[in-house]
């Protein structure tokens, strides 16, 4: 099926404002970026590398080739992030650790180089790409054997991590004037082919995840990322790395349900002990008469490998706790998910977002139905374990581009999917592109796609911009944009 307007048009559209560094980002996974690693969690660029997102065959620091066969399992302790990992360096397989790191000079800062806890690394991993005029630092072993360099470059998440929360002010910018004079056929073709743009770049980036592991895999960690909503989504997808899917397939739904909430560092006495009622206290303890025959082998070091959730901001009905226990009751359906996700649309895209929207508003608990968090009391009103708005972004975010790369026809799904409850960044992109005039903002986010439009522009070019509009090549392109 051919789109009306298609992705490349947009992508042609960035090459043209911004040069050949903004060509060819749709058709690679991972690219180089604009900004150095600094400011990115350690955590986040682990979580990327260990999902595939920057691929599986580089070349090293010394123009080795290097081929990653297996990405191994995450550390629970002190130690190489990646253990019992099997890389293969100019065609010799190397069975060991991959350590990943911010900067290549924290293999020394951080000791790994006296410690003989990293002398199994087989492969070290660093941001900040190949400047040849930076100086170069070696990677040894605390027997001073020389242990291979990568280093990559960095490109953000689907929403780069160092705007999350530090967006810009949204005053009116200069494209406002040539939006307000742009035809209405011109900018529904700008609009549509940009939604195409985001919606591929995220197809792009699970066939990353799933060439990597599994296609189960990389669904079951996008599914958890979206659960886990703007703050917590990185935590959610370590969670879902740590516990793979084929791990917790393997284990009853109660004990599924346990090894999550363990795992998550949510089953520890302090939890019990703080139980505002019987009721919170019997879930507890049938959580735990799982999770103790686990422990050993499941639980992270407190102090070295936790997981790390942000408690705050967030409203109660989206407490980390509620998270987990939702991607613990669709790990638990999980068959019936994938089948669904799997199924041959058959032309009729919109019955099967359907059947899957019906299958996530149907998840249900018998505790979490009426509890906020494990020490809650129960609350007066019922609560929906996935709620209307998660499932929309489920669907969008998640489940099309999971599926459109082998169903193109979804894409008129796509299309029929309404908009979802504007956010702080749906807000401020309107702002920007189109001031206050309400009447049009309400007009261009009735639909899911024309949501997702206005953000892809607005993180291309209000959030790469430094120069309060003046420099944005935006304005003067728009008027080469036409139909056709």
């Amino acid at each position: 099926m051919t789109y009306p307007y298609g992705a490349g048009r947009y992508e042609a559209f960035l090459a043209a404002c911004f040069g050949v560094e903004g060509a060819g980002r749709l058709r690679e996974p991972v690219t180089s970026a604009r900004t150095e690693s600094g400011g990115t969690p350690e955590l986040e660029l682990q979580a990327r590398w260990f999902a595939g997102e920057f691929g599986r065959e580089f070349v090293g620091r010394d123009g080795e080739r290097i081929e990653i066969v297996q990405f191994g399992h995450w550390n629970r302790s002190a130690g190489p992030d990646f253990t019992e990992a099997a890389v293969r360096i100019d065609g010799e397989l190397r069975r060991g650790a991959v350590e990943v790191d911010q900067s290549a000079t924290d293999w020394e800062a951080h000791g790994h180089g006296i410690n003989p806890e990293f002398d199994d690394v087989v492969l070290h991993v660093h941001f900040g790409g190949r400047n040849p005029t930076s100086p170069r630092f070696f990677t040894r072993d605390s027997r001073h054997r020389a242990i291979s360099q990568l280093p990559l470059e960095l490109a953000g998440w689907e929403e780069p991590a160092q705007h999350w929360g530090h967006l810009p002010i949204a005053k009116l910018g200069r494209c406002a004037t040539p939006l307000r004079d742009m035809g209405e056929a011109d900018l529904e073709a700008l609009m549509m082919s940009a939604a195409q743009y985001r919606l591929m770049r995220k197809a792009r980036r699970f066939s990353a995840m799933a060439a990597a592991h599994s296609e189960s895999q990389a669904l079951f960690q996008l599914t958890a990322e979206a659960l886990g909503y703007r703050h917590n989504k990185l935590a959610m997808a370590v969670l879902a790395q740590r516990l793979p899917r084929a791990t917790l397939g393997r284990h009853e739904p109660e004990a599924c349900e346990a090894l999550l909430f363990g795992v998550a560092g949510f089953l520890t006495a302090r939890h019990y002990e703080s139980a505002a009622d019987a009721e919170a206290r019997r879930y507890l303890k049938s959580l735990w008469d799982h999770w103790w025959r686990f422990r050993d082998d499941h639980e992270p070091d407190p102090l070295n490998r936790p997981v790390r959730w942000k408690l705050s901001g967030a409203r109660p009905v989206n407490h980390p706790q509620r998270r987990v226990a939702a991607l613990a009751s669709v790990a638990n359906g999980w068959d019936r998910f994938q089948a669904l996700v799997r199924t041959q649309s058959g032309g009729k895209s919109t019955a099967w977002a359907k059947a899957l929207s019906a299958f996530l508003s149907a998840q249900e608990h018998s505790y979490w139905n009426r509890h906020y968090t494990l020490q809650a009391k129960p609350s007066e009103r019922r609560l929906a374990l996935i709620g209307k708005d998660r499932v929309q972004d489920l669907l969008g975010n998640v489940l099309f581009p999971a599926a459109i790369g082998k169903q193109p026809g979804l894409w008129i799904g796509y299309l029929a999917l309404p908009g979802s409850v504007s956010n702080e960044s749906l807000r401020r992109a309107t702002q920007r592109l189109f001031g206050l005039h309400q009447a049009r903002s309400k007009t261009l986010t009735k639909r899911y796609w024309q949501q997702q439009a206005l953000l892809q522009i607005y993180r291309d070019f209000c959030l790469e911009d430094a120069s309060d509009c003046r420099d944005c090549p935006f304005p003067e392109q728009l008027a080469q944009w036409k139909v056709g």
